[in-house]
């Protein structure tokens, strides 16, 4: 078996793990939760993570400082090796857009990764984070989570529904599946398609060109000691350079290799002739390697410049826009303070160590956190914001934080769920049923059934049972702005609510 053939291998076991991880990061009453490896080995949440920051949440982070180290050594293996976005991009690459006869042109200019990442790193140093619209695998876990998960359901629920009686016959039962739909989970399925669709104009186009995380490993792998070396039997034929998916080796300079630009995918090793050239342990930068990376430096501090302008937009302007009453933060935004006490974090502590990756909605057992579309802004979109009347905040739930990859939800336990504040309960006695008069009135106590913590009580008033809520016990959860029948149909006001902490 070939290298080649080893490291297609690997990549399909790679992602498969992803999307096993993904499926296990889930609420189970009486489980493990699946941690969030991929993303926690993503070195470039970590750099801007620790950017924006700093080392208070480097226990979270160091799977992606290993990465860049073995990276620093060997050079981009994890693009052409362990990506589960590169994997899924090559996929498609074969099925779609193979055309017959032969591979599509290896050079593709101008690599705008790099000045991609100038940006977001500046962002970062400002506590801005924006690499979460290109990084990779936050992208492909926002589109797991939210479209690909939400499909995969529907779909196993049609299959239930025309194959049930046959299956029964066969003494087979098997269970529709509850499916959540996530606000944004078209934009989301546009972007992944798009990236997909780069291919039509030539292989790995988003990594070759957009890629930040790959410009990133990129810079520190360039001079890894893991790489091509071409010798003198080389004739120049150009097999390797339309072989090559990344357009690391030049079409009229076959000898050379862009050593920024290689994966190690041996996609290269098609040359005829033995001897020519070889992949391996190689101390030099010889044999053709060339470590430049294809950037301009106007271009280059022109990006430097975006990032800064960018960040002091958020900082200086759109943070201090007021933010909605509804935007209700998971019970995992929470820092603890010297004495043990869990506080609120505030709104730019939350956003700077998000990463939108939407694996806390994804796990959410009643799909009551969703993407935030204007909530919270410009800076705080696909943040996440729990939305009662889509579903509440399980009490005996914290997978949430669990599956957080950087600690903008910090792990807490079950008893702890009852000193963390989510927001304020307040009931429109004009709209509630037993607040009526009269005729009017209907003995509705809906929201005292729903409430696991004996937050809202029923309590006689002017001779009739009415709702009253404990602030002291209340945490806002939304079980009773869930539940409330005034908030049928779906759209219209329920007549409990719940509302931000201003102080959060």
């Amino acid at each position: 078996m070939t290298v080649k053939w080893i490291r297609r291998i690997v990549q399909l076991a790679a992602l498969f793990l992803f999307g096993w991880l993904l499926y296990q990061s889930r609420w189970v009453p009486a489980g493990g939760i699946a941690p969030p490896t991929f993303l926690r080995l993503d070195s470039l949440v970590t750099l801007t993570t620790l950017l924006s920051r700093g080392p208070v949440v480097l226990k979270y982070l160091l799977p992606g400082i290993v990465l860049l180290v073995l990276t620093a050594v060997f050079g981009r293996f994890f693009c052409g090796w362990l990506c589960p976005l590169g994997t899924c991009i090559d996929i498609s690459d074969s099925i779609f857009f193979r055309r017959r006869g032969g591979q599509r042109p290896a050079q593709t200019r101008p690599r705008w990764k790099y000045y991609i990442l100038a940006v977001v790193l500046v962002a970062a140093l400002l506590g801005t984070q924006i690499a979460w619209l290109l990084d990779p695998i936050p992208l492909l876990t926002r589109t797991a989570a939210t479209v690909v998960y939400p499909l995969g359901l529907g779909a196993y629920n049609l299959f239930i529904n025309q194959a049930g009686p046959l299956l029964r016959h066969f003494g087979i039962y098997l269970y529709p599946a509850q499916v959540h739909h996530f606000s944004l989970e078209i934009p989301v399925g546009v972007m992944f398609l798009i990236v997909l669709g780069m291919s039509f104009f030539a292989r790995r186009m988003w990594c070759r060109s957009f890629c930040p995380l790959g410009a990133l490993l990129a810079l520190v792998g360039r001079f890894g000691i893991w790489k091509r070396y071409v010798t003198e039997r080389c004739t120049g034929c150009g097999l390797c350079s339309r072989a090559c998916k990344m357009g690391a080796i030049p079409a009229d300079r076959c000898s050379q290799t862009d050593t920024a630009e290689c994966i190690l995918c041996y996609d290269c090793t098609v040359c005829p002739r033995p001897g020519a050239m070889q992949i391996g342990l190689h101390l030099k930068m010889s044999g053709g390697a060339n470590p430049a990376t294809d950037t301009s430096r106007r271009a280059f501090v022109g990006a430097l410049g975006a990032g800064l302008a960018y960040g002091l937009l958020v900082r200086l302007g759109l943070r201090r826009a007021q933010v909605h009453p509804k935007l209700i933060r998971p019970p995992g935004a929470n820092v603890r303070d010297a004495d043990g006490s869990l506080r609120r974090m505030t709104e730019e502590e939350f956003r700077e160590l998000c990463t939108r990756c939407g694996n806390c909605m994804r796990a959410c057992p009643t799909g009551g956190l969703q993407p935030a579309i204007t909530q919270a802004g410009l800076d705080g979109a696909f943040t996440p914001v729990l939305v009662p009347a889509i579903g509440f905040c399980e009490q005996q739930c914290n997978v949430c934080s669990q599956v957080c990859p950087t600690g903008a939800l910090r792990p807490h336990t079950i008893e702890q769920k009852s000193q963390i504040k989510l927001g304020l309960v307040a009931i429109d006695r004009d709209r509630c049923l037993s607040w009526q008069k009269g005729n009017d009135y209907l003995l509705c106590l809906v929201c005292v059934e729903h409430c696991s913590y004996q937050a809202v009580v029923a309590r006689e008033d002017e001779g009739q049972m009415r709702p009253f809520v404990l602030p002291e016990v209340c945490v806002g959860c939304g079980q009773c702005e869930h539940g409330c029948p005034v908030g049928e149909p779906a759209g219209t006001p329920s007549a409990i609510t719940v509302s931000r902490l201003p102080s959060a």
